[in-house]
């Protein structure tokens, strides 16, 4: 979900439609002034009963542990390996660290 206004609310009417996960998402432009999705992934893990959660946006390996601290079901990361020299090196690190964590 990104965007959304009331979380809470949208996360509980998704989540009764018996979706599989719902992921809370923070986009580029909400991540240059500071933004992540930490705080609404707890928001929608206190109302949702049945569907498994996930995160996405500005997930790296200085943000991962604060991800991983949050309990998502699914962890998705896109620019944080994708914008990296050594992809390869950084996927091994935060697999690494997910299955610590």
């Amino acid at each position: 979900m990104i965007a959304v206004k009331n979380l809470e609310e949208r996360a509980k009417g998704i989540d009764a439609m018996g979706v599989d996960y719902i992921c809370v998402h923070t986009g580029y432009d909400l991540q240059a002034v500071g933004k992540n999705s930490f705080e609404d992934l707890k928001k929608i893990k206190a109302v949702v009963k049945n569907a498994k959660t996930a995160i996405a946006g500005g997930i790296k390996l200085e943000t991962l542990p604060e991800a991983i601290k949050a309990q998502p079901d699914l962890v998705i990361v896109g620019g944080g390996i994708a914008g990296q020299k050594d992809k390869k090196a950084v996927a091994a690190k935060m697999k690494e660290m997910l299955q610590q964590g």
